[in-house]
């Protein structure tokens, strides 16, 4: 065979090789979607943040940690670490 015969046969092998990968992966079905039990709005709802029960806690929480930070951070400054 000459160099051109060869040649053209790689390329057909290469070309039939590629075709049977596309065919396959064509194929291969993707995993179904997974549905989620949690009721409608509760997990990934736009308006969370604003939901009644995590309000009540978040203020809680600023009003007891913000006079902490001020007096610690007054103390820091006393002794000259800031």
């Amino acid at each position: 065979m000459s160099d051109l015969e060869e040649r053209a046969e790689t390329e057909q092998n290469r070309e039939a090789t590629v075709k049977q990968l596309l065919r396959r992966a064509a194929k291969r079905t993707r995993p179904s979607q997974a549905f989620s039990i949690v009721l409608h709005g509760q997990e990934t709802g736009a308006n969370r943040e604003f939901a009644p029960d995590r309000d009540s806690d978040a203020m809680l929480w600023f009003l007891i940690a913000l006079p902490v930070f001020m007096v610690a951070h007054a103390i820091c400054v006393k002794i000259g670490a800031i």
